[in-house]
């Protein structure tokens, strides 16, 4: 069923114009598309972060401290880490802690908003596959691998079979 639409008229600085339509055409969509992509991003995740509450750093920096961290400090944090950050970010938007919202959140806030791996799910009979993949190095393959088992297990009960690679974790989900 098509959502419905409303029309705004907005008035947009030249040189916010501008870059609004070099980017779509970068990304190979219309302004429109863009602006809404922006706006369903700041629905879904921007705007639950109030002052103060995100901080924002390179890739690299972020590194520079996980190296600071042995594999068995980083696996404990993160799978301590996981449940409760989901369920803070899942109670705020008024969803249910259940398998398609976990795999809302993890596939399109975490990966695509936030930018923690790209996300490809696949849906088996028996078994769901999701295959995440990043270029940031194992030590973010371990904090991923247990942030996201923490999610799965804990929350849901569910078996969790993975590996973990450089660049990437791999889950395969029983149903």
């Amino acid at each position: 069923m098509p959502h419905s639409t409303t029309t705004r008229t907005l008035r947009l600085d030249k040189d916010h114009d501008e870059l609004l339509q070099h980017e779509s055409k970068r990304g190979g969509m219309s302004v429109n598309a863009l602006i809404n992509k922006l706006l369903q991003q700041y629905i879904d995740t921007l705007r639950y972060y109030e002052e103060g509450k995100m901080i924002s750093m390179s890739t690299s920096t972020f590194m520079s401290v996980l190296d600071q961290l042995s594999q068995n400090e980083i696996e404990d944090f993160a799978y301590g880490l996981g449940t409760q950050k989901e369920n803070e970010s899942l109670m705020r938007r008024g969803l249910e802690t259940n398998y398609t919202n976990i795999v809302w959140y993890i596939s399109l806030i975490l990966g695509e908003y936030n930018g923690w791996f790209r996300s490809d799910f696949l849906i088996g009979k028996d078994v769901d596959s999701l295959h995440l993949s990043h270029s940031q190095g194992v030590k973010w393959s371990y904090f991923i691998a247990q942030y996201i088992s923490s999610i799965l297990r804990e929350e849901l009960g569910m078996q969790v079979n993975l590996v973990v690679l450089e660049n990437a974790v791999n889950y395969k989900i029983t149903k």
